[in-house]
């Protein structure tokens, strides 16, 4: 492991198909700004993936800074302001297809599970 906290033996992400369908790399950016994943103002931290079974890494994942995550909270809150502000028929909508777009994903996002925690895979399936 580096200084810091880039795992250096070799990623597995390309073991595991369902990780692509997920948009996940071998190199992920850490934080959600704006509508965008991020850590351009971050520092050059990471987090590895690992899994839990043989210890193996999975992916990285770059860390933000604390201002970038901060400045995702502030947005988060102004955006929750805007919400509130749609009729309920219009939230319900925008809920019924963030439930679609999960079932759409449901086994990789299952499989996903049963790798980050090593849980059997019906396990993994059942939290979706």
């Amino acid at each position: 492991m580096s200084e810091n906290g880039k795992d250096t033996r070799p990623l597995t992400v390309d073991k595991y198909p369902f990780l692509k369908e997920l948009g996940i790399e071998a190199e992920n950016q850490g934080c959600l700004r704006n509508g965008k994943w991020t850590s351009e103002k971050g520092s050059n931290k990471y987090f590895t993936a690992l899994n839990p079974h043989n210890n193996e890494p999975i992916a990285h994942i770059k860390l933000a800074s604390l201002e970038d995550y901060e400045e995702s909270i502030e947005l988060m809150l102004q955006e929750q302001k805007r919400w509130m502000m749609l009729p309920p028929p219009v939230r319900g909508e925008v809920v019924r297809e963030i439930g679609n777009a999960v079932r759409e994903k449901k086994e990789a996002l299952g499989a996903l599970i049963s790798l980050e925690m090593g849980k059997i895979k019906s396990e993994g399936l059942g939290e979706v």
